[in-house]
């Protein structure tokens, strides 16, 4: 989706986009609104997050990790602070627009991450970043855990943007799927890759299937991935959060982020 002028100045969706946004996700598990973050704030963030990843992985055993085992595809929380912690990332208003409709009230997010595929990156095994609740229902449920991811460059088949197969968050396991690798029962399916521009917002559907590509190029890849849960899926998992990021935070993106640890204070808020 292409943001209008009038979008972009009130920051919101209007009413006829929100609906065409809310139902391609429904239908394909995936929604890409093009360029949603201004350039200024993605380069910023773009070049703290590749400095960041280097330092990272001077741990020879992170390096281990993830360059070899994971296949150059690499993951780290990132730090608690600007820019990962401004309004624009965490609480993005286009994105927060959709998950009020699409996680209701008491949604929340607990967990933050930093994806990178490294050059010279190999095709990752094709997954689902969630279990379905209930695999043995045999019918598609509303989505349970949306990830919201903010591309820091250009996503090219080049450098590996992500393939995804839509609608596959809607694919049930039957128990003689159980055990049959996704990899053979995609393999008459019909997929496609991310190609979108820098700053583009994706929310998807964490049961969609889909892997990371090879990076081709000399440029590192990076991008955010900030999760959110519906209510009633509240985990002891949760993030720290520095008294200074959440004494900024308005109170509705406290709310989001409610089930985390404030350092130094008394009790989870």
């Amino acid at each position: 989706m292409e943001l209008t002028p009038l979008e972009r100045r009130r920051q919101k969706l209007s009413d006829a986009r929100l609906q065409l946004a809310l139902r391609t996700l429904r239908d394909t598990g995936y929604v890409a609104i093009e360029r949603a973050l201004p350039a200024d704030w993605v380069e910023k963030a773009r070049r703290t997050c590749v400095r960041d990843v280097k330092a990272y992985l001077k741990d020879p055993a992170l390096r281990q990790q993830f360059l070899v085992k994971a296949k150059g595809h690499v993951g780290m929380f990132p730090r608690k602070k600007s820019p990962y912690m401004d309004e624009l990332a965490i609480a993005n208003p286009f994105a927060t627009q959709i998950l009020d409709e699409v996680m209701g009230p008491d949604g929340f997010c607990t967990y933050y991450n930093i994806n990178v595929t490294w050059p010279g990156s190999q095709v990752q095994v094709l997954h689902r970043d969630t279990h379905l609740l209930f695999p043995d229902l045999g019918t598609p449920l509303p989505p349970h855990t949306v990830v919201v991811n903010i591309n820091l460059v250009d996503f090219t088949v080049e450098n590996g943007a992500t393939e995804v197969w839509p609608g596959s968050h809607l694919i049930t396991d039957r128990p003689e799927d159980r055990g049959v690798p996704l990899e053979e029962r995609a393999r008459e399916l019909p997929s496609e890759r991310m190609v979108v521009p820098a700053g583009t917002l994706v929310v998807r559907d964490l049961r969609m299937w889909h892997r990371g590509m090879p990076n081709r190029t000399e440029i590192i890849r990076p991008m955010l991935a900030i999760v959110y849960f519906r209510g009633f899926m509240h985990r002891s998992e949760v993030m720290s959060l520095p008294r200074k990021a959440w004494a900024a935070m308005p109170e509705k993106t406290r709310r989001l982020f409610r089930y985390n640890r404030v350092e130094g204070a008394a009790k989870r808020p």
